[in-house]
């Protein structure tokens, strides 16, 4: 947008928070901060309706010209603060979820407690996977290469769809009854549950290292997630398309080093996921190379292995109805690509566009 200073008389208008030339941090995305330097107060654009402004013309530090169209801390913050406000609101929201948590499992009365209990995951591996997993063998034997940086494989049993679909929608009716708010997975899907939240998370945990570390291995996933392919954390969640609800899903990122995706069912045609390569920060809004661009068909049963920051999306699904387990695993908060994409505006090793050196 063209540099406009003072198309309203500040004088005129309510005070505000910040002055010109003061240092902020806007809010650019779903979990995005960009740093910033007021350049205009009350700006307007020439096509805004009379009495239309904005408090703030922000310039941003990679130059670009933005507004924010309220002076809220929610939208526009000071530089100087901006750490130690977002380490309070983290440290608030992550013991507001644990209360949650805790609240729920102690309440819950779970349908299949086998889903629950963590010497139970062989049963419910693929007997190949679980075969290769006991002797510590070559689980890239097991694989498809879908293209680079993409692989797909067996993973679970029907016997664990069926079982995983059902505790789910136990929980949503029980949620339902008991009125419990049910968090949804994330900002972009309005359907599913966070499977952590009833009492899941253990299962997912031994999930993560018993399977996806020596699959991230394998794969050469140790330059996104540091440490030797060793995860700290995950999110787990369960995610629905069907008719009516969710059809498709925008194209993202995700917030996590390593994804596996695994279909649990059931009957559905389209929803095929779309990929468009790895990026860092400084490239994420780039083109993508005509061999980047891979469509992958889900199977039930099946997984599908990636680095978070491997670009996709999902079409739209055209009849049935597409449940998908969705495991984010996380590795080092600093050295991983989830903590550098996070901090750090140079592009990295990982970035498939690493040889362009770009910065923000």
């Amino acid at each position: 947008r063209p540099l406009t200073r003072f198309v309203l008389n500040p004088l005129a208008m309510p005070p505000l928070r910040f002055c010109m030339g003061a240092r902020v941090r806007c809010s650019t995305g779903p979990v995005e901060w960009s740093a910033g330097t007021v350049v205009a107060l009350w700006y307007r654009e020439e096509h805004w309706k009379p009495g239309r402004s904005a408090p703030y013309q922000v310039r941003l530090d990679d130059d670009a010209l933005i507004f924010a169209p309220a002076d809220d801390d929610g939208l526009v913050r000071a530089e100087a603060t901006f750490d130690k406000l977002l380490y309070e609101e983290t440290q608030a929201a992550e013991r507001k979820s644990a209360a949650y948590r805790t609240d729920v499992v102690e309440r819950y009365q779970r349908r299949h407690s086998a889903l629950f209990e963590v010497d139970v995951l062989p049963r419910f591996l693929d007997p190949k996977l679980h075969a290769v997993l006991e002797v510590g063998g070559d689980v890239s034997s097991l694989w498809r290469k879908e293209a680079s940086g993409l692989f797909s494989l067996p993973m679970v049993t029907e016997e664990f769809c069926r079982l995983l679909l059902e505790e789910c929608e136990h929980f949503e009716a029980w949620c339902a009854a008991e009125g419990v708010a049910l968090h949804r997975p994330n900002t972009m899907n309005n359907h599913g549950a966070i499977i952590d939240d009833f009492g899941m998370d253990r299962m997912m945990d031994a999930l993560m290292r018993r399977c996806v570390e020596p699959l991230a291995r394998a794969a050469g996933f140790a330059d996104v997630v540091a440490s030797g392919c060793t995860f700290r954390s995950h999110h787990a969640f369960l995610v629905s398309y069907a008719m009516g609800r969710d059809l498709d899903l925008s194209f993202h990122v995700d917030s996590s080093d390593a994804t596996l995706n695994v279909c649990l069912g059931k009957d559905f045609e389209g929803g095929e996921l779309f990929f468009r390569g790895v990026r860092c920060r400084a490239h994420q809004q780039t083109g993508c190379r005509d061999d980047e661009a891979v469509t992958y068909t889900h199977r039930p049963g099946v997984a599908i292995l990636h680095r978070g920051l491997h670009r996709h999306g999902a079409h739209r699904i055209t009849s049935g109805e597409r449940h998908n387990l969705i495991l984010w695993c996380r590795g080092d908060p600093v050295a991983s690509s989830q903590g550098c994409h996070a901090r750090l505006k140079e592009c990295q090793p990982w970035c498939w566009m690493h040889d362009d050196g770009a910065t923000l």
